[in-house]
């Protein structure tokens, strides 16, 4: 949607991944719909810094209007390793799938297959487990909420 500078509004999510990412986030996840736009402003302005993606955990630095960043984590489902079995045994079941991770591609239809072999690659309700040292108690934060937004950027790269 054009703004009053005539410039498109910043999106989230431009590759399938990262739109399935950010839809799972807002259809899938059960988070306060309420929040999350709140979170999509403060993702737009730039205030989270010193975003890292690691095994099971995101962290980043969200400015808020004290003038000391809060620190956000989010913590993610880990994988079992009978799931990681079922998630390899299926990708290495399907000859496309095979060949285009060779290529350095995912397809999208990889996400389906892996809910169906129980190893779903997108979050669902209470796979996310968010801590932000704002005071606020809602879940998520707006804080908590601009970084779920970023980690699509995180995705699609």
């Amino acid at each position: 949607m054009p703004g009053a500078t005539g410039r498109k509004r910043r999106t989230f999510g431009n590759t399938w991944w990262g739109t399935a990412w950010v839809e799972a986030l807002e259809e899938r996840a059960k988070l306060d719909p309420n929040r999350l736009p709140r979170g999509r402003t403060y993702a737009r302005k730039g205030t989270v810094s010193k975003l890292a993606v690691g095994a099971g955990e995101v962290t980043a630095w969200v400015q808020g209007s004290r003038a000391v960043p809060y620190r956000v984590t989010i913590q993610m489902q880990a994988f079992t390793d009978a799931q990681w079995e079922s998630l390899l045994g299926m990708v290495g079941s399907r000859l496309g799938h095979v060949a285009a991770l060779l290529d350095g591609e995912l397809p999208g239809e990889v996400a389906e297959d892996a809910r169906a072999a129980g190893a779903d690659l997108l979050p669902g309700p209470g796979d996310l487990r968010p801590k932000c040292s704002c005071p606020d108690s809602a879940n998520p934060c707006k804080h908590v909420a601009a970084v779920y937004y970023l980690v699509a950027d995180e995705v699609d790269a």
